[in-house]
């Protein structure tokens, strides 16, 4: 049955972008329809927070201090808080001080959403959006905290396609966003992300394969965009899948991502593998 919610119209979609890392698309479908983005904003953050370190604006070890609460972006500016049961357990207690690369690693690795807001206020929406824009994701943006609802109901989103999401994991991954030790620790982050599904269908159908990837979900919406390295191979022959639903129920929607990527491993890995 169709799910519909603040984030999905009901109307069954699926999106995805195949790519090789020299960034050549290899295969696509309705790539540059936008979807709220859910979780996979998080790579538009990485890639700011990492740029305002490169420019020595931000430092990895600076003091970040752990909160649940945050001020919305809508008109009322009223305080909100997570829910006590979506609390990042990992998360130093409220009040506490961490540092910002924990903050990093926290929102890639478990999709931490105060993380995610603690490295936002750091960085400001407009580095966000210039992220973004750095990575050619021209389609996608910024525009709230995680769980700002107010902000939510006063039109404010994040947005995102498969074409733009495959262009960011592309940026990262070839290390044009940061240096050479930065873009380590991104991927290195990106291989630890605990909730996977391109990832766990490249392991089904080609063990040994390495990958990196970020999911995101809410009611309606399943995303993921990953890197897969076949077994034995260099990082630079690897490929870049991104796949965006809408619309299906929470196991349907991973259904549909799996068999994306079981296709795509196909598609990619063929010797003679070129831009369709």
């Amino acid at each position: 049955m169709p799910i519909t919610s603040d984030y999905s119209d009901g109307v069954p979609t699926i999106s995805y972008c195949l790519t090789d890392m020299a960034g050549q698309v290899l295969a696509e479908r309705n790539a540059g329809v936008t979807f709220y983005s859910a979780s996979t904003i998080k790579l538009a953050v990485l890639v700011a927070a990492m740029r305002a370190v490169e420019r020595g604006e931000l430092s990895l070890d600076q003091p970040v201090v752990s909160t649940h609460t945050f001020t919305s972006g809508a008109g009322s500016r009223e305080q909100f808080s997570f829910d006590p049961e979506e609390y990042d357990a990992g998360m130093p207690p409220e009040g506490s001080t961490t540092t910002l690369g924990t903050v990093l690693g926290r929102m890639i690795t478990v999709s931490s959403n105060e993380a995610t807001n603690l490295a936002v206020q750091l960085l400001g929406f407009p580095a966000v959006n210039a992220a973004l824009a750095f990575c050619g994701a021209d389609e996608s943006v910024m525009e709230r905290l995680i769980g700002d609802i107010d902000a939510l109901r006063a039109g404010l989103t994040h947005r995102v396609s498969a074409r733009d999401l495959a262009r960011i994991m592309h940026t990262i991954v070839t290390g044009k966003a940061a240096r050479a030790d930065l873009t380590e620790m991104m991927l290195g982050w990106l291989r630890a992300q605990e909730y996977p599904v391109i990832g766990t269908e490249v392991q089904a159908v080609a063990s040994g394969s390495g990958w990196g990837s970020k999911s995101g979900w809410v009611t309606g919406i399943q995303h993921d965009v990953a890197f897969v390295v076949p077994p034995g191979d260099p990082l630079s022959a690897g490929y870049i899948l991104a796949v965006c639903t809408r619309g299906y129920e929470e196991a349907d929607a991973a259904e549909a991502i799996r068999t994306v990527a079981a296709m795509a491993h196909t598609l990619a890995t063929m010797p003679d593998a070129a831009p369709a």
